[in-house]
This record gives C-alpha cells, sequence and structure tokens, in this order.
C-alpha cells in the first residue's frame, strides 16, 4: 500500500475512533506512530513522512488544515461509521419528519481577521456603486465578511482571501451558478489585491 493511502486509512480509522472528522496533527501521530513504524520499519523519519502525506492529502483534497495549531478535518465523502449508524436510523418515508438534533462541525471564522477586514477594506460592498449596505440600529454600516476561497477548498483566513460584501452580493458568491461565482471569485480576488498593497 502507498504512504498516501495508508496514511488517509489511519486517519478514517482515527477520526472513527475519536468519532469526530476534526483531529490534531500530535494526537494523531500519538495514536498512529507505533502503526507506521511497524509496517515501515526502516523508515526512520515516520513523523516527517507522514507530515508531507498530509499535505498530499490537503492537496487532494481529501483533509483541510484548519487552523496554525496543527488541526485538520476530514472532508472526503467517505461516511464514518458512527456517520453509517445514523443516515441507517433516517426515515425518510414518514410525511412529516422527524426532528433530531445534530452537532456539526463547522469552520470558525476567528474574529480578528473580521474586524481586520473591515478595517482594511472598509464598511461598504466592494463592488462597485453597490448601495445595498444599511445602516444598524447602533449607527454602523452592516457588511458580511466573505472568504473568496471557501474555508473548506483551501482557502486562509489572511486578507488576500477576505473581502467586504452586501448580504446580496455574499449571497451571491455562494449560491450564483458556477460561471457567476467563478467571475465573482476572480473580481474579489484581484480588487482585494489592489485593496491591500
Amino acid at each position: 500500500m502507498k504512504w498516501k493511502d495508508l496514511v488517509y486509512q489511519a486517519i478514517i480509522d482515527h477520526c472513527n475512533k475519536k468519532g469526530s472528522r476534526t483531529f490534531s496533527l500530535r494526537n494523531f501521530l500519538d495514536d498512529k506512530i507505533y502503526f507506521f513504524s511497524s509496517l515501515k520499519p526502516n523508515n526512520r523519519h515516520i513523523e516527517e513522512k507522514v507530515r508531507q502525506q498530509l499535505q498530499f492529502l490537503r492537496d487532494s483534497k481529501l483533509i483541510n488544515f484548519l487552523d496554525y495549531t496543527g488541526n485538520y478535518t476530514l472532508v472526503a465523502s467517505d461516511l464514518l461509521d458512527y456517520e453509517k449508524r445514523e443516515v441507517q436510523h433516517i426515515d425518510l418515508s414518514k410525511e412529516k419528519p422527524d426532528r433530531r438534533e445534530y452537532i456539526i462541525e463547522t469552520y470558525v471564522r476567528k474574529a480578528k481577521w473580521v474586524k481586520m477586514a473591515k478595517q482594511i477594506l472598509g464598511y461598504y460592498c466592494i463592488f462597485k456603486n453597490c448601495r445595498n449596505t444599511f445602516i444598524q440600529e447602533d449607527g454602523t454600516p452592516y457588511i458580511e465578511v466573505h472568504h473568496i476561497i471557501p474555508l473548506c477548498h483551501g482557502g486562509e483566513d489572511s486578507m488576500w482571501n477576505l473581502s467586504v460584501l452586501c448580504a446580496h452580493h455574499h449571497r451571491m458568491a455562494h449560491f450564483a451558478n458556477k460561471s457567476v461565482k467563478e467571475r465573482v471569485q476572480k473580481f474579489l480576488l484581484k480588487e482585494v489585491a489592489l485593496r491591500i498593497k
């Protein structure tokens, strides 16, 4: 088995044990170092090899790097064991759906980046001549901070990847058809790059 496949299977096993798609590099290595060492006894640089494979898995969009503290999340479409069990209990044949509570993992934007984006890019929609920004009760303009390349697609919490948009243009960036979304993304990357120089 190739190293990349070996590490990917070990991640799935680790996430199944934890019951969570999010894991830290340190916990993953602590859990799996003996496993890798026993399969590859001649490799004296197991940790470095695993880190390299994590990057390959990230490039293949099977995992995402969540932050700068060594946390990852499994984003591949493979269902984990606990997810398979949950799906088996969902009955779609009933007229009225059962109400169920789920705890989901999501990407958490850092508040400091939101504040910095507004300070640098302003409090009005980045689209020229947009008049959709409105004033809130506290007297401040309402503006939404948008990740141009979503975190779940490898984007980062960095100024180059943040823009300020009105609610309308923010929804357009997320939910328009593919060609519009691509044009919006291209425009935002260019406009933000000009503004932060």
